[in-house]
This record gives C-alpha cells, sequence and structure tokens, in this order.
C-alpha cells in the first residue's frame, strides 16, 4: 500500500505537462519489478506442479505487458503521443491476456483439486455464484461494447469506420470478461490458508483491476476524453504493484515453506 501510495503520488504531484511521461515510466518500472520476481519465482521453485505452472503463466504474461509499456513509452518519445487507436503494441497485450488467463484457470483447477471432500450444499452454492458471475460480467462487457459502438470515434459521418479498430477495441471487454469472472470467483472461494492462497488473492485482484482499468481507458479513448486516461494508468501501476507483492510473497513465503517441509519429510522418521 505504501508504494502504490508513494508511485501515484510521484505520478499526480508531477508536472502536468510530463504526466503522461511519468505514468509511463511507473509502469514500467513497477512491470519489470514484478516480470522480475516471477523470473526469480520460476528459477527458484520450477514449474514441476500447479503453482509452478500458475507462476510460469502470469510471468509469461508479464513480461508481453511489459514489452507493450516499453513500446508505448518508446512511441511516447518518438511520436509524441502515447499510443494509437490501433497498433502493433494491441498484439503484445493481447498475447499477455492469454497466459494471464490461463493463470487463472490454474488457480482454478487447483482450488479444485484442494477441495474434493466439498458436501453437496457448498457446491450448490458455488454453482450459484459462477452464475450470477457469468451474468453480471457478461452484463459489464455488453455495456462496455455498446458504449464503444456508439463512441463518437465509430458514430462520426466525417470520418469512415475503421473495421479494424472496431474489431480490436471491442476485443479489449470481451478478454477482460475472460479475467474479471475467474478473478472474482477466486476472491470469493480463497480460504485462509495463508502461505498458499495471499499470493492467488493478490494476483486475482491485481488481473481484477486490470480488466477494469482496460474497460474505462478504452472508452474514454474512444470517446476522446484524453485528460482522463492518467486516471487508469494510476490503476496499471497499482496493478503492477500488486502483482509484484504476490510474487514477493510467493518468493519468500511459499517457496521457502515448501522447502522447509521437504527437509522436515526427508529427515523424519
Amino acid at each position: 500500500m505504501i508504494l502504490i501510495a508513494i508511485a501515484n503520488s510521484i505520478i499526480l504531484l508531477s508536472d502536468p505537462f510530463h504526466r503522461t511521461s511519468t505514468a509511463l515510466w511507473m509502469m514500467n518500472i513497477a512491470a519489470a519489478v514484478a516480470s522480475s520476481m516471477g523470473i526469480i519465482a520460476i528459477c527458484r521453485y520450477g514449474i514441476r506442479d500447479l503453482h509452478g505452472k500458475s507462476i510460469m503463466c502470469v510471468t509469461i504474461g508479464l513480461i508481453f505487458w511489459f514489452a507493450a509499456d516499453l513500446t508505448l513509452l518508446y512511441s511516447h518519445y518518438t511520436q509524441g503521443k502515447e499510443e494509437r487507436l490501433v497498433s502493433s503494441t494491441d498484439g503484445l497485450w493481447f498475447m499477455g491476456y492469454i497466459f494471464l488467463a490461463l493463470h487463472l484457470f490454474i488457480v482454478l483447477r487447483s482450488l479444485r483439486n484442494e477441495r474434493k471432500t466439498v458436501g453437496v450444499s457448498t457446491k450448490t452454492q458455488t454453482k450459484i455464484v459462477i452464475i450470477l458471475l457469468v451474468i453480471i460480467a457478461t452484463a459489464f462487457a455488453t455495456f462496455n461494447m455498446f458504449a464503444i459502438s456508439l463512441s463518437e470515434s465509430f458514430t462520426n459521418p466525417d470520418e469512415p469506420v475503421d473495421f479494424q479498430a472496431l474489431i480490436v477495441t471491442i476485443t479489449y471487454p470481451v478478454l477482460d470478461l475472460i479475467l474479471i469472472v475467474p478473478s472474482i470467483l477466486i476472491l470469493i472461494t480463497l480460504r485462509k490458508d495463508i502461505r498458499h492462497y495471499v499470493p492467488w488473492l493478490l494476483s486475482s485482484l491485481s488481473l481484477l483491476l486490470s480488466a477494469i482499468a482496460d474497460d474505462g481507458y478504452v472508452i474514454d479513448y474512444v470517446n476522446g476524453n484524453f485528460r482522463h486516461l492518467i486516471f487508469w494508468d494510476l490503476f496499471y501501476v497499482t496493478d503492477f504493484i500488486i502483482m509484484a507483492g504476490a510474487l514477493f510473497w510467493y518468493n519468500r513465503y511459499h517457496i521457502i515453506s515448501d522447502k522447509k517441509s521437504t527437509r522436515t519429510m526427508e529427515v523424519g522418521p
């Protein structure tokens, strides 16, 4: 929380003429730290089980998003703008979505494996929660796609609609839907096993914030509300810092605890 407050304060208190570049630098620094934490975790823990595979997927996804943010920073200094409506950077973000979604589904699978003894009533409650989440998330994505399709960028009669821009822009709410549903489900179903679940809790919260920021960013961008974009940049910085915290916890507590338990099993009678 302290790091989030410091990073966002640096952005908000910076010179308004350089606020965008400051936000991009903060995002890239946070993304670099989170990606490095993921690489360290993979090197230390490996990918021998679901925990390792989930960390591998989230790390690859973070690296793709880090590469996308680096591209934005480069474009900002070379072209004088943060991004176009459609650019090659979108491909990097889309690839990141794929691996981050895999991370969430692996976490859900791990949770399911650890809850095989759940009673019938609890299973029924879980199904109800899933159905409600799907309905809410679908309505959320539909609203965003409807808002985008009615935005000034696509309804201005003086400018023809770019079909590629329309497809790419509407793809974001759909991809966010893939992150929102499992993220909320994980946040709801987590238990109090701090050693195992804190990194999953933080990573799910991080991706949930990122999905919300994506929708808000795209809607403001296509409507020409460029002054509002800095607000969503604060979400992205927070997203990367929380993910870095999740991976730090994984490195500091989960891996160490796992190694200690392995030693105990080896020397025990």
